[in-house]
Parts: C-alpha cells; sequence; structure tokens
C-alpha cells in the first residue's frame, strides 16, 4: 500500500506571515492523501484574507470529488479578488493520482521518467474559468509531486541541480522556494513525495 510524505512552505513578499496570498492544503488519512496549492491575485492582507476563505472551504469539503471541489471553490470565491488553484488527491490503495488545476500554478511530476507537467485549464478561480475537468495518472513508489505558485521560477533542469529532488518532502520544498524564489510576489511550494 503506497503512503505519502508532504509540505508546504510559502512566503509572502512583505515577510509579514499574516499577509500571504498563498496558501495550500494537506490533509492525510488512511485510504487518501489530499493536497492544495491556492495562490490570490495581487498580495498583501486583503489577498491573505481571501486565502484563508479558500483554505476553509478546502480543509471543509476536501472529500469531494476534485472537479467538483475546484467549482465549489469557484462559487465561495465569487466577488473576491480571484485565485488560481491546484487540487490533487492521491489512493494510497493503488496509486491513482486524480487532480484538477485552474490557472498558472506550476505542477510537476519527477519520477523514473523525464519530469511530467500536470495541465491547468486557463481561468481565474472566483471570476471567470473553463469547466474543471478532473484528470488521473498512477503514481509509483519514489514518484515526486511538485506544485509551486507563479513566485517561484519552474523552469529548471533537474540535471543541473544535483540533489534538489533529495530528502525529506521538507527538505524538498525548503530548497525549492530559496533556489528559485523571484522576490516579486508571495511564493509557495508544495511538495508530495510517495513512499512505498
Amino acid at each position: 500500500m503506497p503512503a505519502a510524505e508532504c509540505h508546504l512552505v510559502k512566503r509572502a513578499l512583505s515577510g509579514e506571515p499574516g499577509e500571504c496570498g498563498d496558501t495550500g492544503l494537506i490533509a492525510q488519512d488512511d485510504a487518501a492523501c489530499f493536497i492544495a496549492l491556492v495562490d490570490v491575485l495581487g498580495h498583501g492582507p486583503e489577498a491573505a484574507t481571501v486565502a484563508a476563505v479558500a483554505e476553509a472551504f478546502l480543509a471543509e469539503n476536501r472529500r469531494e470529488p476534485v472537479a467538483e471541489l475546484m467549482q465549489g471553490l469557484h462559487e465561495r470565491l465569487k466577488g473576491s479578488r480571484g485565485a488560481v488553484a491546484f487540487l490533487g488527491r492521491l489512493d494510497l490503495a493503488n496509486g491513482d493520482f486524480r487532480f484538477a488545476g485552474i490557472g498558472n500554478i506550476s505542477a510537476k511530476v519527477f519520477g523514473r521518467d523525464d519530469p511530467r507537467r500536470l495541465a491547468s485549464k486557463d481561468g481565474v478561480v472566483g471570476y471567470m474559468m473553463s469547466t474543471p475537468r478532473e484528470q488521473s495518472l498512477r503514481l509509483l513508489p519514489r514518484d515526486i509531486v511538485l506544485l509551486c505558485s507563479d513566485g517561484v521560477r519552474d523552469h529548471f533542469d533537474i540535471l543541473e541541480h544535483p540533489g534538489l529532488l533529495h530528502g525529506s518532502a521538507e527538505t524538498v520544498a525548503g530548497n525549492v522556494l530559496s533556489q528559485f524564489l523571484k522576490g516579486d510576489d508571495d511564493a509557495s511550494c508544495l511538495v508530495m513525495r510517495v513512499l512505498k
């Protein structure tokens, strides 16, 4: 039976933890591991307020199918400045990873083969977006799912950064954020490593 190790790091542009418009959620039980990364448009206290609303909604409704959950988040954030988001759920019994993304959250899988980019649909959650569509793929032991907001450079060649993906999920997330932080926006990185 697979297991997963996850970690989220985020940094506000202002340096004040309570002013980060990026947020995420990691929730794991015996059956599944749910992950989400949300980047509210802009930054500062107003963005942080919307991020808190998004996080609370996801925590309360995280067991819904990911496409329905994304649509629900869209409804919940209407009238706000909006956000981009990526939601995923790993079935710990078989490694099936179901996901849906809206906007420019970077989502990649690093494994035995070349890195794979997980596609998102265009739009802004809470404003105007395409109908969310659930996609799926099978994750294998030692695969890593890497999610980054647009405050992190995601165009890097893993071969030029040996060791970047080694260590715990916490170590990987911290390394990615510190090495690829743009410094012009809030930034966040969520790592999910499939253990076995």
